[in-house]
C-alpha cells in the first residue's frame, strides 16, 4: 500500500493538499484512477485512508492513531553522499528520532544537503511504516554539540577498539559516531567525559556500519 507523509492536519472528510511531487507520483507514476486510495500519515494525526476523487483527495478513515516515540538520537560526522543516504535510511528504519550532524577534526565531507537528508527520512519512514519522521538538526562542531547534551538522554560514543566492557544501553539513548578517519586523541578525551564508550569490536568499521551496529545493539537490549 502506498504511504505518503503529510504535513497538514488530518480529519475525516477533509480535502488533502498534496505537494506537486506527491501528485505527480500518484497520478503520473502510479496512474491513480478515481476511487483508488493511499495511506497518509504524520506524528500528530496518525495514519489515514485517503481516496482519490479526481481532481481532489479526501480523507476517509483513521487506520492507526499516533504513538509516543521514545527519543533515540544519532550524532554522526557527514560522509559521502551514497553511504550517508544508506546511513539515514537504515537508521530511520531502526528507530532514530533525531539526526545530528557533527563536524570533527577528520570529517571528510563538509558539504551537507539538509533538504536531501530530510527527504531521505520521509521516504524511509513511508517504506518502513513509521508514523513519525525523524528530525534532522543543523550541523554543529563536536565541542559545541557536546556542550548541548542534557541528562535526560543516555549518551554513548562509538570508540574503535575500545577496551570497555560490554555496555548496557539505557533508553532514551543517543549514539555518537565518528568520521571515517576516526576520532582524534583530543576528541576521544572530550567524548569520555560526556558519554559512555561502546566497543565496535576488533575490526575497523565504516561510519555507516558503526551506526547500524550501535543502533542494533540498543534495539536488541531493549527487546
Amino acid at each position: 500500500m502506498t504511504r505518503l507523509y503529510l504535513t497538514q492536519t488530518l480529519n475525516a472528510g477533509q480535502i488533502i493538499e498534496l505537494t506537486k511531487d506527491q501528485r505527480h507520483y500518484l497520478e503520473k507514476v502510479l496512474r491513480f484512477e478515481r476511487g483508488q486510495h493511499f495511506l497518509g500519515f504524520n506524528e500528530q494525526c496518525g495514519e489515514w485512508k485517503i481516496v482519490y476523487e479526481k481532481p481532489s483527495y479526501k480523507c476517509l478513515d483513521q487506520i492507526r492513531i499516533s504513538e509516543k516515540t521514545q527519543p533515540c538520537w544519532l550524532a554522526f560526522s557527514p560522509i559521502k553522499n551514497d553511504p550517508m543516504n544508506f546511513l539515514i535510511e537504515k537508521a530511520t528504519e531502526l528507530g532514530v528520532t533525531d539526526f545530528q550532524p557533527i563536524l570533527c577534526e577528520r570529517t571528510n565531507s563538509h558539504r551537507l544537503n539538509i533538504e536531501r537528508l530530510i527527504k531521505n527520512t520521509q521516504e524511509a519512514s513511508q517504506q518502513c511504516e513509521r508514523l513519525d519522521v525523524p528530525k534532522v538538526h543543523a550541523p554543529l562542531a563536536l565541542r559545541e554539540f557536546l556542550n548541548t547534551l542534557t541528562s535526560d538522554i543516555h549518551w554513548y560514543a562509538a570508540l574503535e577498539r575500545s577496551d570497555s566492557a560490554d555496555t548496557v544501553i539505557e533508553f532514551p539513548a543517543g549514539f555518537i559516531i565518528g568520521p571515517e578517519g576516526g576520532w582524534s586523541v583530543q576528541e576521544q578525551g572530550m567524548l569520555k567525559k560526556c558519554a559512555r564508550p561502546i566497543s565496535l569490536g576488533k575490526n575497523i568499521l565504516r561510519a555507516e556500519t558503526a551506526a547500524i551496529v550501535c543502533l542494533s545493539a540498543g534495539i536488541f537490549q531493549k527487546i
